[in-house]
């Protein structure tokens, strides 16, 4: 109650030293192209520390135009395909605004904005923690059907899922566990109960960018967030009204409808897209469906307020045949044809902006989250039901022209409701958890060239009490209280500016350090006779070196990393006949460390040449009091499905109305476990540990542009037709298809 006090008395003395009058004008200007050609369509970005942000795209004139924009001086940058410009610094004085044209030129530097990496958004180049966008035009190129096709060949990130289509994805960020990743729709956090979700659920229907930041990220958001974000953006509505529809189809009777739209209407900014995807599957009891929604609202009653409203909803169903693949201890029973799942995950924000001054504003977004799992299966069905509610308010305060802070609190509410986590009558109860936050984080701009942000979070988790089980092996264990510290530091240092006739020409040196945690799941608290299990813990950074080529047509990246492990929580005891017998405990530690390196080249504007290798090495190190590891690993054995070498590459070539793409992705052999019990399998006298070979992956496809705003296209997945698993016993689909066509409609 102290710190809450204190809190709000911070920013009522802000508020009052800061207030005053809010002169606004409009910024306009056109975009232009190497040529002197202006650009339809250019993304424009108006950004100014702590947090202001305006995005708009130029009309068929190539003009943006920024309307009630108050005093100060900005960041204003603007991208198209190929084509990028170093943020401009602009200054807005009354009424009258101002005028900015841009002039981009060929780069493989990108200057978009980035809002996931930090409290307040900035241009990419200008962050110290490693980010990549994935932009709306990655995603068309590819012709996603999925977010976690477009994750894919990001560097660090190994995606690994279990089959065929719907089947259960996961994310895997510098050798992190899969709950180790946070993941949101618009900011929305979505993960369950204890860090896990599934990304087979996620449709790359409107969406207008993925940005995924590397690293830890606790003390921006808490919980989750150990070795990296996730961020899917959705589309926003800006200029005049736009209608998009595709059908397509192909092989295993796979259809996909999608239709959305966006605009400006009145000073309503609206978007929204709906898309449907069905496939039969390739063996019995393997189709899917999945029925996905965006909707996207803003509106600015006036110069002062903004509110905006996301939402995100997704329902899907999908049959669960099992392992049919790999069966080295010869346990296949055949395919399971009753096996199915269902899930309907809904996330809601309300947002809400005051600007008390040019130099001031308070920040205030509400989000709510469900999650609602239901498996039934012959061993017995079971439902999962999650819940999450997120208060966070924060200050943006501009101290300087060089120096801005932003501090807040953060009210998040995550419970539970599991089949089999069962109460002294042996039945479910809600399982709640509560975590009251206070953080702080500061930009520095030095000198231009040196840009510092310093955060620091303290979270108080809160578990409440458990009852006992119907076993008694599990005590009745009180609510519990622990605080957690996570800091955070990321630098980045332009050491060499970019010249336009210089072969070798820009240098970007950039790093970060921070610490994460993520608090035990449902299970892990009620399969525990241990009132005292504290939430796991990391510590890592990373350093590394950007380097710019041929008058900024070519950029490499090279980056190292190191994250250790701590406290991470392990199961004891236990057998499958008896779920309350195993018991949890904080003892096992692991390491992961290697090298990320990433390039990408425009040897002309049609042409797009890009790629990543990652070099990861993990290992298991021993229990805490302890020689050993936890049976059956052992000390120094790898982490399973992490690869030590992982690469990919796309290739982009437009000629017209053409493009052409090709994109491919390589992964080593990973360690594995028995497809049918897993590590089970040692209790049972048999080998649980397995290698799972490599495998190359080239997908190809096309788009032609008829006319009149009609698309057709055409891409061949797997064009090899390799036969590999990207979880051991679970075939990935062979060579297969997808053909269609896209209507785009502009009112303008």
């Amino acid at each position: 109650m102290k710190l809450f006090r204190f809190n709000a008395l911070v920013l009522f003395l802000a508020a009052a030293a800061f207030c005053g009058p809010v002169w606004a004008g409009p910024l306009e200007g056109i975009v232009f192209d190497p040529s002197g050609k202006a650009i339809a369509g250019a993304e424009v970005a108006l950004t100014r520390l702590p947090g202001f942000l305006r995005e708009s795209r130029t009309d068929s004139r190539g003009a943006y135009r920024f309307e009630d924009v108050p005093d100060g001086i900005y960041q204003l940058s603007a991208n198209a395909h190929a084509l990028s410009a170093p943020p401009i610094e602009v200054e807005i004085q009354g009424m009258q605004g101002g005028k900015q044209d841009i002039h981009l030129k060929i780069s493989a530097i990108s200057s978009k904005v980035v809002v996931s990496a930090a409290l307040s958004p900035a241009p990419a180049p200008l962050i110290g923690s490693s980010v990549d966008v994935v932009s709306r035009q990655d995603i068309d190129d590819r012709r996603a059907q999925n977010a976690l096709d477009v994750v894919r060949g990001v560097a660090g990130v190994e995606i690994n899922q279990s089959g065929r289509r719907g089947g259960v994805t996961s994310a895997f960020i510098r050798g992190g566990e899969s709950k180790y990743t946070a993941v949101m729709v618009d900011g929305i956090p979505l993960n369950e109960f204890g860090g896990a979700f599934d990304l087979a659920s996620l449709p790359a229907d409107g969406i207008e960018r993925v940005e995924i930041t590397r690293g830890p990220q606790s003390a921006l958001y808490g919980s989750n967030a150990v070795t990296g974000v996730i961020n899917i953006i959705s589309r926003k509505g800006e200029l005049s009204p736009r209608f998009t529809a595709l059908a397509e189809g192909g092989s295993y009777s796979t259809r996909r409808f999608a239709t959305g739209g966006s605009g400006l209407t009145r000073g309503l900014s609206w978007s929204y897209s709906l898309s449907r995807l069905d496939s039969e599957g390739v063996v019995a009891n393997d189709n899917y469906r999945n029925q996905s929604a965006y909707l996207s609202l803003g509106f600015a009653p006036s110069r002062r307020r903004q509110f905006d409203f996301h939402f995100f909803g997704n329902a899907n169903h999908n049959g669960a045949p099992g392992p049919y693949g790999s069966d080295p201890n010869n346990l296949f029973y055949g395919i399971d044809t009753i096996s199915r799942g269902k899930q309907n995950l809904f996330a809601y924000q309300l947002g809400y902006v005051e600007k008390f001054s040019s130099r001031f504003r308070q920040v205030t977004t509400v989000n709510l989250a469900t999650n609602d799992l239901y498996y039934r299966s012959s061993w017995g069905d079971y439902r999962s039901d999650n819940l999450r509610g997120i208060l966070n308010t924060r200050s943006e305060i501009i101290l300087s022209s060089t120096n801005s802070l932003s501090a807040g609190f953060e009210f998040n509410r995550e419970q539970v409701r599991h089949t089999y986590i069962t109460d002294s009558q042996n039945s479910p109860f809600l399982l709640p958890r509560t975590s009251l936050a206070y953080f702080v984080e500061d930009h520095w701009n030095l000198s231009k060239r040196l840009y510092l942000i310093a955060g620091v979070r303290f979270d108080n988790l809160r578990t409440h009490s458990i009852p006992p089980d119907a076993w008694g092996s599990r005590p009745s264990i009180p609510a519990d209280s622990i605080v957690k510290i996570n800091p955070r530091l990321s630098a980045a240092y332009i050491a060499r500016e970019s010249a336009s006739d210089a072969a070798l020409n820009g240098t970007r040196i950039h790093g970060s350090f921070g610490t994460g945690i993520r608090p035990p799941d449902g299970f892990e608290l009620a399969f525990t006779n241990n009132p005292s299990l504290k939430p796991e813990k990391s510590v890592s950074f990373d350093a590394g070196v950007e380097q710019t080529f041929l008058a900024s047509r070519a950029a490499v990246d090279l980056t190292y990393f190191f994250n250790r492990f701590e406290d991470q929580i392990v199961t004891l005891g236990g057998s499958v006949a008896n779920l309350s017998s195993y018991t949890s405990d904080n003892l096992k530690n692991t390491r992961a460390h290697g090298i990320e390196l990433s390039f990408r080249t425009y040897p002309v504007q049609s042409l797009e040449l890009g790629g990543q290798y990652t070099f990861l090495d993990s290992s298991i190190l021993a229990l805490d009091g302890s020689s050993r590891a936890l049976d059956p690993y052992e000390v120094g054995q790898e982490l399973v499905r992490r690869p030590r070498h992982s690469a990919a590459f796309n290739i982009t070539w437009r000629f017209k109305r053409l493009t052409l793409n090709t994109s491919g992705n390589i992964r080593g052999a990973v360690l594995d476990v028995d497809p049918s019990y897993g590590l089970s399998a040692c209790s049972y006298g048999m080998p649980c540990f397995f290698r799972n070979r490599g495998y190359t992956r080239v997908d190809a496809g096309f788009s032609y542009k008829i006319a009149y705003g009609v698309e057709i296209y055409g891409r061949l997945n797997n064009l090899l037709n390799q036969k590999y698993e990207e979880t051991f016993g679970y075939p990935a689909l062979g060579a297969n298809f997808m053909a269609g066509m896209k209507f785009d409609i502009s009112t303008e």
